[in-house]
């Protein structure tokens, strides 16, 4: 269902509330409502896209960095799809071991390997008649690649341990917060699987190329946390506000939705949310910390923009060194140096 979710958002200057009218696409799921706000320009761009693949059959590769919610792309174009009556299976890539994967997707027959005592489905046969949402395609073994894409062309596979051809009826989602033509030049994703899987590519933008979202957004955390009633307006001063969109958000919407909740559970017994409440690496974008005379020196600020740059392209590359040098334009050597100067650990 589409609907015009209305967010109440005061003006930066005046104690006057007005309201602004954000698209909100609610999608119904097992677990709970998944909404996507969709304030900005970019985001109801790719509603477009998202009503033509929830039409169509093909697959779909959804790209973003991390927390961006391709999950939820992927969920409300199952449930916005002629599939929605039948399984969503999401599977996390990443988590398989290489040596598990094809048991896991294609399931085992008894007697396949030792300790096999019975036959076991496998997660596309669990997702048959439905939608099989596979994210962090980028970690799938290129040799099972070439049986996805056996799977994606006429839905047939085998299961482990038997000769007898088997066919299902899905919908293939794929996501990746990797650079897959990177992944290809390196033989580490093959390219057929690729050209099949992106027959319609839907790229979710971070959330700092889409700052009109934020407030939505923090507006929609906040009423689940605290009810209707509620708006960062109402409940974060100024300073904080003003800081809400000078942040980078690294971490996305994900980032977006820790740190907002955080800040309402502390107003169930403060006045208002303040920077003070923030983590220590966020205070540094206030204005307030960046005067001369402040706590955050030059020398301070330009290291910690720098470690906060070199942690966006570790994100957005989702942590392949090598692409992160490239997005910063440095050697591979190079960021190793910065990473040890500026004492980042990656994963965080």
């Amino acid at each position: 269902y589409t609907v015009e979710a209305e967010f109440k958002i005061m003006e930066s200057m005046q104690a006057v509330k007005i309201h602004k009218t954000s698209m909100a696409v609610i999608s119904k799921n097992e677990y709970n409502d998944t909404v996507l706000v969709s304030y900005s320009n970019s985001m109801k761009s790719l509603l477009s896209v998202i009503e033509i693949a929830a039409s169509s059959e093909e697959p779909v590769l959804v790209t973003g960095e991390t927390g961006t919610g391709k999950e939820l792309i992927a969920r409300i174009i199952h449930e916005r799809s002629e599939r929605s009556g039948a399984p969503f299976v999401p599977v996390n890539c990443a988590a398989i071991p290489e040596q598990l994967f094809e048991r896991e997707f294609f399931g085992n027959v008894k007697g396949a390997y030792t300790g096999a005592d019975t036959s076991v489905h496998g997660l596309s046969e669990q997702a048959d008649g439905g939608t099989l949402f596979l994210d962090e395609i980028g970690e799938m073994p290129p040799l099972l690649q070439a049986k996805l894409l056996r799977l994606l062309q006429d839905g047939s596979y085998h299961r482990l341990g038997d000769p007898a051809l088997r066919r299902v009826n899905i919908r293939v989602i794929a996501a990746t917060n990797a650079d897959i033509n990177a992944m290809i030049i390196s033989k580490q994703f093959r390219q057929d699987c690729y050209y099949r899987l992106k027959t319609l590519e839907i790229n979710i933008p971070p959330l700092r190329d889409r700052k009109e979202d934020i407030e939505p957004l923090a507006a929609l955390f906040i009423h689940k946390m605290l009810g209707h009633h509620y708006n960062p307006r109402d409940i974060f001063d100024e300073e904080l506000c003003e800081l809400y969109y000078k942040y980078p958000w690294p971490g996305n919407v994900r980032e977006l939705e820790s740190i907002t909740r955080r800040l309402a559970l502390y107003t169930k017994h403060h006045p208002r949310a303040t920077i003070e409440m923030l983590p220590k690496d966020m205070q540094q974008y206030s204005n307030r910390r960046m005067l001369v005379g402040g706590s955050l020196s030059l020398s301070s600020y330009l290291e910690a923009a720098e470690k906060e740059r070199i942690l966006q392209a570790l994100i957005s590359s989702g942590g392949n060194r090598t692409s992160a040098s490239n997005n910063l334009g440095i050697s591979r050597k190079a960021l190793y140096a910065k990473m040890r100067r500026l004492l980042l650990e990656f994963p965080l």
